[in-house]
């Protein structure tokens, strides 16, 4: 039993020379390994360059980058005088502002505002900000007009009181008006329409509570003469603020029953208000030709739109938004954690984060307070 057990043994841990060989170099390799481990454990690095003042050099110029956002903000300026210095404190894309002044130096000019359009880099949703605070005197244009026979020479801005239903296209452009909404106050005004009161301009497409406070000074509806006076014995047409009607309201409108007050209301509530009376035509199933009957029966108070802080709202509050997708969200929030805050509205369109045409969308609806 003992021979039978021996044999056992000397068979099971009997080597060749090769596993012999074999087994002594693994016992070797181990063995670096781990002299190797507590040796490189005990050695200190040092480095040879100092980057602690590269560190801090870096955050004093995030701090400075951060602290000139802030400081950017929208004001009056004429494209074809502004220093680099204003610009610099305009809060537009730097690449736009440094293709106008190479525009410039290149010999361009600004004749009008809608020039400004064909800089390198503008888009529809950057311009429709910045339309209405570009300011071309006529001194300028009528310079500009010597080389270009038959340039239209604007009238020089007065910004005196005006008559919503006499004042031509200069005169409303010289007040303050963009070019929309001063072309489709004289199309109201071509199709029969007139004012009666101050308050009328604001039945106008374009023109929103905010613009209509800060022009309102100026307005100066004359007496009509007695051939467009109103009749008295016809009822004037009702108006409806959308931000604040409720369904009682929305009735009294032609074409519009339980079901579209309804989703209207319903509408409102997700986007956070209406900013422009088109936004009805997003309403599920609301006819356009609905839409067209009861449009001038309609006023916009966009002060009552709510904002949303892409700052601090959460994906649930951004997703049930109807024009924030999926895609835009995540990009957001994942954009708000490895970077920061946002320090301005404009930063979804220069990353990346959402397209042009959403951004136009979603601008009114965001702040980033």
């Amino acid at each position: 039993m003992k021979n039978t057990f021996r044999q056992i043994f000397k068979g099971y841990f009997n080597f060749s020379k090769q596993d012999r060989s074999a087994v002594v170099a693994l016992s070797v390799i181990i063995f670096l390994f781990l002299a190797g481990n507590i040796i490189v454990g005990k050695i200190e690095l040092n480095p040879s360059s100092d980057f602690s003042a590269i560190i801090k050099a870096f955050e004093e110029w995030e701090k400075q980058t951060e602290s000139e956002n802030e400081s950017r903000t929208l004001f009056h300026f004429n494209p074809n005088t502004i220093t680099e210095e204003a610009l610099d404190s305009f809060n537009m894309p730097a690449f736009i502002k440094r293709n106008m002044l190479s525009y410039r130096s290149a010999g361009g000019k600004f004749n009008k505002t809608e020039d400004v359009r064909r800089i390198y880099g503008m888009n529809d949703s950057i311009f429709s900000l910045i339309e209405s605070y570009i300011r071309i005197p006529a001194a300028a244009i009528a310079n500009n007009s010597e080389d270009e026979p038959g340039l239209k020479v604007a009238a020089k801005p007065t910004f005196q009181v005006f008559d919503p239903n006499t004042a031509n296209k200069d005169e409303l452009l010289n007040t303050g008006f963009n070019q929309f909404q001063a072309s489709n106050l004289i199309k109201y005004r071509e199709s029969g329409g007139s004012f009666s009161q101050p308050e009328d301009l604001l039945i106008i497409y374009g023109i929103d509570s905010v613009f209509y406070n800060s022009i309102k000074s100026f307005i100066n509806v004359a007496e009509l003469p007695e051939e467009v006076k109103v009749d008295k014995t016809v009822s004037i047409p009702i108006r409806i603020e959308l931000n604040s009607a409720d369904s009682l309201d929305l009735l009294q409108l032609n074409g519009i029953g339980p079901v579209y007050a309804s989703r209207i209301l319903k509408y409102r509530s997700l986007l956070g208000g209406f900013y422009g009376k088109h936004q009805l035509l997003e309403v599920y199933g609301f006819p356009e030709e609905t839409y067209h009957a009861i449009n001038e029966n309609l006023t916009i108070d966009s002060l009552r739109v709510e904002k949303l802080r892409i700052n601090f709202a959460g994906y649930a509050e951004l997703i049930r938004h109807p024009y924030f997708e999926k895609r835009n969200v995540e990009a957001i929030l994942n954009f708000r954690q490895n970077n920061g805050p946002f320090s301005s509205h404009e930063q979804l369109l220069t990353e990346g984060l959402i397209d042009t045409a959403s951004f136009a969308l979603i601008r009114p609806y965001i702040t980033c307070r």
